[in-house]
């Protein structure tokens, strides 16, 4: 069996994992959500989303470095024996013990003085935001310092491993929180504890976890090098210019909806969003298979290998994201009324355009990547950041003008296909990615398939609110769409690694 073949099925394999993982994640996060909010009431529950906010602000650079780590040690693999993870492990380290020390001592100045002097909190409940504050900060700490070790993980594409302790931590939180319920003491506070417990697992089972199986990369041998630590934080300082424009673009659309319309359309601005997450999330395993490969294979030069990936991973991507949201676009009334009852005016059009952008973001998967492993990111995230942001004065102009509130999805549509569009060239002029072949071999299948599953829409003329009629059609989509891909989506050689699987599936010689 060839290397190539080896991998693709590693990433075949993690990708099911993290499927895996991700389905019972979501469904058991959605049960959780409601048994959470009637064990601590609405007024509880948003004291700890407040504190659990302030808390996430503040480790927004921490949460920036998390890419940014397994970028630099996934690379060092790839470089063979020519690299040297220990010292990039123990870089980073540095760099996020510093980064421990930051988040501790704003948290415990300036978060205590927010949560004193400014967050609108009942006083007799300033003691017990206090007490969530200190607990989120020391959670929070261990997370920041398991960075290093999650990047050792990723790279050594250890996805089993993490999702079997996700799984684990995500079924015990449900048992803790049905235990909630029956709890007569401080909810508030024992819930943070419940908390705290769930976050630290996974940090500290990484930590086990690297010292038995990589306990000499993970010795400590301090960095003196400065040059070492200028060069991550300098990549670091891009990547957080491009999540900065990222979180004020989504922050800014709820600002500006708001100043036009009513809160009304902000809630459905958000489920629509929420939506959309969900649906992304699958697609984001598939990537985070992926990424490990692609990186090993651009910093040890096999051009080849890492250009098939791309185009490969933003094809599948893209057709992984159609399975689901053509049914959901098909039936969103269904789902909007059976999931929220009470369903805001244009959270259908919201949901079902922010899907149409997530499928044009899908055919850029696996480039953003390409480009990070190549160090050259500074033009790409300039533009990225630019693009996201012009769709705010943009948007605030033609709700000026009158326009309905979606005009604003319709905008970041247009950012994302101009984001796609410079990525695809900065990737050509920086390796030898083929922008013709990209568009013959991954846009024309993506677009002939999506265009092939519009005729489903005719369904709609036939539609009722049920149940039956529901699961009835989203089995007709999905066996249709798999078809198309099958058909018109795969080369020659796919299909008959398809075949090959099934055969070996069905045990048929």
């Amino acid at each position: 069996m060839s290397n190539q073949t080896s991998d693709n099925k590693r990433i075949a394999k993690n990708t099911a994992v993290l499927y895996v993982k991700l389905i019972l994640s979501v469904i058991i996060g959605l049960y959780t959500s409601r048994v959470i909010l009637q064990a601590l009431g609405a007024s509880d529950y948003g004291l700890y989303t407040i504190v659990g906010g302030i808390v996430s602000m503040m480790n927004f650079l921490g949460v920036t470095m998390m890419s940014v780590t397994y970028r630099y040690i996934v690379v060092e693999f790839g470089k063979g024996e020519k690299g040297d993870p220990r010292k990039v492990f123990n870089t980073s380290l540095v760099i996020h013990i510093a980064l421990v020390l930051l988040l501790l001592i704003v948290g415990e100045t300036f978060g205590v003085y927010y949560i004193r002097n400014i967050a609108n909190i009942d006083s007799s409940k300033i003691s017990d935001a206090l007490f969530v504050l200190h607990l989120s900060l020391a959670a929070t700490s261990f997370v920041i310092l398991s960075v290093p070790f999650n990047g050792l993980i990723v790279a050594r594409e250890k996805f089993v491993f993490t999702s079997v302790i996700e799984i684990g931590r995500t079924l015990l939180k449900l048992g803790m929180v049905v235990a909630l319920a029956y709890y007569c003491g401080n909810r508030l506070r024992m819930f943070a504890v419940i908390m705290a417990i769930y976050t630290i697992i996974l940090p500290v089972s990484m930590y086990i976890y690297c010292f038995v199986k990589d306990r000499d990369i993970i010795r400590w041998q301090f960095n003196k090098k400065r040059s070492d630590y200028s060069g991550i934080l300098g990549y670091a300082f891009w990547i957080m210019i491009g999540a900065i424009a990222s979180m004020g673009q989504n922050q800014g659309s709820n600002m500006i909806i708001n100043l036009f319309f009513n809160t009304v359309v902000n809630a459905a601005f958000g489920i629509g969003f929420q939506i959309n997450n969900y649906v992304m999330m699958f697609v984001q395993s598939l990537n985070q298979a992926a990424i490990p490969q692609i990186m090993k294979s651009q910093s040890s030069h096999n051009t080849e290998r890492s250009l098939s990936l791309i185009y490969g991973i933003a094809k599948f991507a893209f057709f992984i994201m159609l399975i689901p949201v053509v049914p959901l676009i098909l039936n969103m009334d269904f789902v909007l009324k059976a999931w929220l009852k009470d369903v805001p005016q244009y959270t259908d059009v919201f949901a079902t355009l922010l899907l149409v952008g997530g499928l044009i973001k899908c055919m850029g998967a696996g480039i953003d990547t390409s480009i990070q492993a190549t160090d050259k990111i500074r033009a790409f995230q300039i533009f990225y950041s630019l693009a996201y942001l012009l769709v705010l004065p943009i948007a605030y102009l033609l709700f000026y003008l009158d326009f309905p509130a979606y005009t604003i999805i319709i905008c970041t549509i247009f950012a994302t296909i101009s984001v796609l569009i410079f990525q695809a060239v900065n990737l050509s002029k920086i390796t030898d990615f083929s922008i013709a072949y990209y568009l013959q071999h991954t846009v024309f299948r993506c677009v002939l398939v999506g265009l092939c599953s519009l005729p489903l829409f005719l369904l709609k003329l036939f539609s009722e609110n049920s149940i039956s009629w529901f699961f009835t059609s989203s089995m007709v989509s999905v066996i249709w769409i798999i078809s198309m891909i099958y058909i018109l989506g795969c080369t020659n050689e796919e299909k008959e690694m398809v075949k090959r699987n099934i055969r070996r599936i069905c045990k048929i010689k």
